[in-house]
């Protein structure tokens, strides 16, 4: 490793063919080096010069598309020695010339697949730990561009596995506050353009967001209803307790409301959902075949946003004027597993607690990976029914998480 490293440093520059040649060539046996657990460590520990001509070697055109799968495959070592290691290759590689390349091989169609792919994979690695995904998302308009790719809808948005890779960054990015800001920043408000694609969870379509790409939307959804401060832009200039809501409806279940319940909803479309036109013209598309998300593990995203929008007084008081009690019930009737309390009954109390199971709890590590996020979503459902039916006392405080029981 480090004898081509010292190669690459003395004729990275070479003009003409054999210049273009040597880069290929050079960022191949890079990419085949880094696959080797004996020689990737050289890379990843190699220091300061090591990682300056590696990423030098992943600007160039010839060089990007196995030097950015060289740089993900160190990132992927250092995620897996521990955080300081992690920490520091992600610092190191991830510099604002080398994440703005990423970036744009990532967003353009001039480079070919497998150049887009290694390129979301460095930006996805390079993400894993908090000071990468700081370092990236400090690229604002590098990662602007992508998410504008991102959010695009129909035909042109239906390569799935484009959008799957980078929804696991965007994930990834939306813990860092400098990619939250971008995404609530007016006047573009990046995530009211990102927040459409949470409705194409039943949409069987060309073109339609798959499921990664509306985890990818929910996780970062998730995070910054996290940030009590940007409540007021979520519930005012995005309308995210719409989106979410709509998301998790099914409007079958509205013959099992109580009227007065299903005045309120008039799921799906209706006067509870004003505000975000794009929820009035999903429901009048839809009509009555409009369906809930079916993933477990997106629907739980979603639903840790309304706990998180329940943090406040304000939050609980928007919920519960949208009926959001009613959708977060059948929400958790539908992932229980193997029954549904709602057929149990009739005539009984509109407003009872979501499922409850009196069967002793089984260990976390006997459960599934499905089975545990089941468990999750059962019990933000819980928490949710809680929260939203319990009584306020005393007048509205200020909009923090000490409001909170």
């Amino acid at each position: 490793m480090e004898e081509l490293l010292g190669v690459i440093a003395s004729n990275i520059n070479m003009q003409g063919d054999d210049g273009k040649t040597f880069r290929t060539e050079a960022a191949k046996t890079l990419l085949a080096l880094t696959q080797d657990a004996s020689q990737v460590d050289a890379l990843v520990d190699g220091g300061a010069q090591a990682h300056a001509v590696a990423t030098a070697l992943a600007r160039t055109r010839e060089g990007a598309r196995d030097g950015l799968a060289a740089l993900a495959n160190a990132l992927a070592r250092a995620n897996a020695k521990g955080e300081r290691p992690a920490d520091a290759l992600a610092v190191a590689l991830a510099t604002p010339k080398t994440v703005d390349a990423a970036c744009v091989v990532a967003a353009s169609d001039a480079f070919d697949p497998q150049s887009r792919e290694n390129a979301l994979a460095f930006l996805q690695n390079a993400t894993v730990r908090p000071a990468g995904a700081a370092a990236v998302a400090a690229r604002e308009e590098a990662v602007t561009a992508l998410l504008k790719r991102f959010a695009r809808r129909g035909a042109a948005a239906a390569q799935a596995s484009w959008a799957d890779a980078f929804a696991a960054c965007a994930q990834n990015l939306s813990a860092a506050a400098t990619f939250r800001t971008l995404l609530l920043r007016p006047p573009s408000r990046i995530l009211s353009a990102l927040l459409p694609l949470l409705l194409d969870g039943h949409v069987e379509t060309h073109g339609a967001a798959s499921p990664g790409k509306r985890r990818g939307v929910a996780a970062a959804l998730r995070h910054c209803c996290h940030d009590v401060s940007a409540h007021g832009v979520l519930l005012d200039d995005c309308c995210a307790p719409q989106f979410i809501l709509f998301a998790l409806a099914d409007a079958s279940d509205i013959a099992r409301l109580e009227s007065d319940d299903s005045m309120a909803l008039q799921l799906p479309g209706g006067t509870a959902w004003t505000g975000a036109p794009f929820v009035d013209d999903a429901s009048e598309v839809y009509g009555d075949s409009k369906k809930r998300e079916p993933r477990a593990d997106v629907s739980l995203f979603l639903l840790e946003a309304l706990l998180c929008l329940c943090g406040t007084r304000r939050g609980r008081t928007e919920l519960r004027r949208l009926k959001a009690y009613a959708v977060v019930r059948d929400c958790d009737y539908h992932f229980a597993p193997g029954r549904d309390d709602r057929d149990e009954s009739d005539g009984g109390p509109s407003e009872v607690l979501v499922t409850a199971d009196d069967a002793p709890e089984p260990p976390p590590e006997s459960l599934t990976e499905e089975e545990l996020t089941l468990k999750n979503v059962a019990k933000a459902c819980a928490d949710l029914a809680a929260m939203l039916l319990r009584d306020e006392a005393g007048p509205p405080g200020p909009p923090t998480y000490d409001d909170m029981d």
